[in-house]
């Protein structure tokens, strides 16, 4: 499959998958945008999610770092890294601005942290138990993707939120970066000849009931 095919393939199949995840999501919605809500409207709530929301994305970055490290490794996945690292130093940097002061990644200085590793560890283990025997490549690939789907829809959220609120916080780089991570990984599946459409669907149901757990546990912690 030529690259340029190969690419118009994978944004046609992600134009789709999007709309689907948009549609199957659709009752999370409101509650999702309660939640920011309520948050945005208290700087210290606001803090401890913007924290929570940088020590995921270190989390991410360091999953990337400690799994592809191959002699063979790619610019993207490099350049992957270095844009989740800088999203854990953007959150981090707004969380303290928000504080006006240092803060750490203990939990009084986070939303909810034990639901929200627990999210981030849960659905990595699925995806190994799933894909064992398909190399770390696979796993990274599909793990960036399913966690994708759910930063861009809950970005999106966030930055609306954000503007309904008139706060001078944006996240208009974040999702842009976020759609393109999207774009590329759907890509590179579909040129490994590893995406499908079956496992993409097992792992957008498992990652929405982690989820609805996060959120959850969010809303516990915001109360």
């Amino acid at each position: 499959m030529l690259p340029n095919y190969a690419a118009e393939h994978a944004d046609s199949w992600l134009e789709g998958a999007l709309t689907r995840f948009s549609a199957d999501n659709d009752e999370l919605v409101a509650p999702t945008r309660a939640l920011l809500a309520h948050t945005i409207a208290d700087a210290r709530r606001h803090a401890r999610l913007l924290n929570t929301l940088s020590m995921l994305e270190h989390m991410g970055s360091y999953k990337i770092m400690s799994t592809q490290h191959a002699p063979c490794i790619d610019q993207a996945t490099l350049r992957h890294v270095a844009e989740e690292a800088h999203h854990a130093y953007f959150m981090k940097r707004q969380a303290e601005k928000t504080a006006a002061q240092p803060l750490e990644y203990v939990p009084g200085d986070l939303l909810a942290p034990a639901a929200a590793r627990m999210y981030f560890e849960r659905l990595e283990a699925a995806l190994i138990r799933t894909l064992a025997g398909a190399g770390r490549r696979a796993v990274y690939l599909y793990m960036s993707m399913i966690v994708e789907f759910r930063a861009l829809w809950f970005y999106e959220l966030y930055h609306h939120a954000l503007q309904r609120a008139q706060h001078a916080l944006s996240l208009k780089r974040v999702l842009g970066e976020e759609q393109n991570h999207l774009s590329e990984i759907a890509a590179r599946l579909d040129r490994d000849g590893e995406r499908s459409d079956a496992r993409v669907r097992e792992f957008l149901d498992h990652e929405k009931r982690l989820y609805n757990r996060l959120l959850a546990a969010m809303q516990r912690a915001a109360s």
